[in-house]
């Protein structure tokens, strides 16, 4: 509790600033998630829910930041949260940087750090993508990923993604493990208000047992700072530490 406590304070610091120095760009929403599962043949079904956001915004020196931060919990589950940091920069048109982050739940904390890149494909097509390492002392847990991520704006407020991720690890009692992850999302921004909606669906399939789940999300999300093409074009859509080691929370 101490970690989410010194993180929440230090992201109220983080946004406190960028409110003073520029427009701050982002959103807050909630969301009711359906996880249905398969382990070792036995199904596991699952009902939670989620509150999440995000904020992007650029210093005096041409730097960009950007925090998100969830809270999710469900039936028969312990709590989840998760918070990730990111620092970029323009480069050649695209978004260069790095990220640090955790996913903490009942005591066990996953610690999380990496380097992402966003540019344009198109004038309204983006590509994302991800690399990270994670490490879990309290599960004897060293882990890589990758993940990307494409998102097509059919308008300013229409947006439709698919990503795709792969992750493996080495857990001392388990030995090596290794995953996939597959999504796609879509979200609308009623026009003239700040408010939209949203759904998702995420798979995630083990390759060294027999184990997968999928989850399938929606929600209500508030914006602020401009459109949701203006929320990614600002960096308040980079991927966290969550997603990126298969998460469920954002």
């Amino acid at each position: 509790m101490r970690i989410v406590l010194t993180a929440s304070v230090a992201a109220v610091a983080l946004l406190s600033a960028a409110a003073a120095q520029a427009q701050t760009v982002g959103h807050v929403g909630a969301n009711y998630a359906r996880t249905d599962g398969d382990v070792g043949g036995f199904d596991v079904e699952s009902d939670g829910f989620e509150i999440e956001g995000a904020a992007a915004f650029t210093t005096g020196n041409g730097l960009g930041v950007a925090v998100d931060g969830a809270f999710g919990d469900a039936e028969d589950a312990d709590s989840v949260w998760t918070a990730t940091g990111h620092l970029n920069t323009n480069l050649g048109g695209a978004r260069v940087g790095g990220f640090a982050g955790f996913v903490t739940s009942d005591g066990d904390t996953l610690w999380g750090v990496g380097a992402e890149a966003q540019a344009d494909l198109a004038p309204n097509t983006v590509l994302y993508g991800q690399l990270g390492y994670g490490k879990a002392d309290d599960l004897d847990l060293d882990a890589w990923a990758v993940r990307g991520e494409i998102r097509q704006y059919v308008s300013e407020n229409f947006k439709l993604a698919g990503n795709v991720g792969y992750i493996t690890a080495d857990q001392d009692l388990a030995g090596d493990l290794d995953a996939w992850t597959f999504g796609a999302d879509a979200e609308y921004q009623f026009a003239g208000t700040p408010f939209s909606v949203f759904g998702g669906y995420q798979r995630l399939e083990f390759d060294d047992f027999d184990a997968d789940a999928d989850t399938f999300k929606i929600g209500v999300r508030y914006t602020f700072g401009g459109s949701l093409r203006a929320r990614d074009t600002a960096g308040a859509e980079l991927g966290s530490v969550s997603t990126l080691f298969g998460g469920l929370t954002r």
